[in-house]
């Protein structure tokens, strides 16, 4: 099943000092959007990528690839291995991500250690091509494209893999991880893919 927000962190979306159980106050997206404008945008986005800049493009693959890069990303958190993420992660984020690093929730941080073979449903929830001139191709530099990728992680074997949403988010929802992470690259010339923003957190 596949069905991404480009939202740039601010010190207010960490999570305060206390105990927490999601590593940022947001985003915390569960479900795909049935927004119109979404969906219209999606396909845009994704058609103007498939088109120009990787016709071998498809959302399946785009996902697969996404939850490895999430896989990777959520031990680096937990064994705060900072600088080899920054191969994975834009600096920027790598930054927010150790800030708010401290005072996990001790069941978050044992979530954040699960086997990419866990992950049981993800979908796109967004796809968003941006820059100025994104028509204007011949510019270098000026537009770039984010995917964002929910997935649910199971933390337990009495989850099965077949789980719908409605089952993760309900019976589940107190044995699963979620993850949202955007992927970004810039498009001219074709860039390496970054995440630019993620979050993980459990259902309270």
């Amino acid at each position: 099943m596949f069905r991404t927000t480009l939202r740039c962190f601010s010190n207010a979306a960490i999570a305060s000092t206390s105990t927490k159980t999601a590593v940022f106050e947001y985003p915390l997206v569960t479900v795909p959007s049935f927004d119109v404008t979404r969906k219209f945008g999606n396909i845009f986005a994704q058609t103007i990528y498939s088109t120009f800049f990787e016709k071998e493009f498809s959302v399946e693959s785009l996902v697969h690839g996404a939850n490895r890069g999430i896989h990777s990303l959520s031990h680096f958190i937990a064994e705060e291995r900072w600088d080899q993420m920054e191969n994975l992660v834009a600096k920027e984020t790598v930054e927010n991500l150790k800030f708010s690093r401290g005072n996990l929730d001790k069941r978050l941080e044992n979530a954040l250690k699960f086997k990419e073979d866990d992950i049981v449903l993800s979908f796109l929830h967004s796809s968003i091509i941006s820059g100025r001139d994104v028509f204007k191709l011949s510019k270098n530099r000026n537009i770039g494209i984010y995917f964002t990728v929910v997935s649910y992680v199971r933390l337990s074997e009495n989850v099965p893999e077949d789980a719908k949403i409605s089952q993760l988010t309900g019976k589940y929802r107190n044995d699963v991880l979620v993850c949202n992470a955007t992927f970004s690259r810039v498009l001219n010339p074709l860039g390496v893919w970054k995440i630019t923003n993620a979050n993980f957190f459990l259902l309270q």
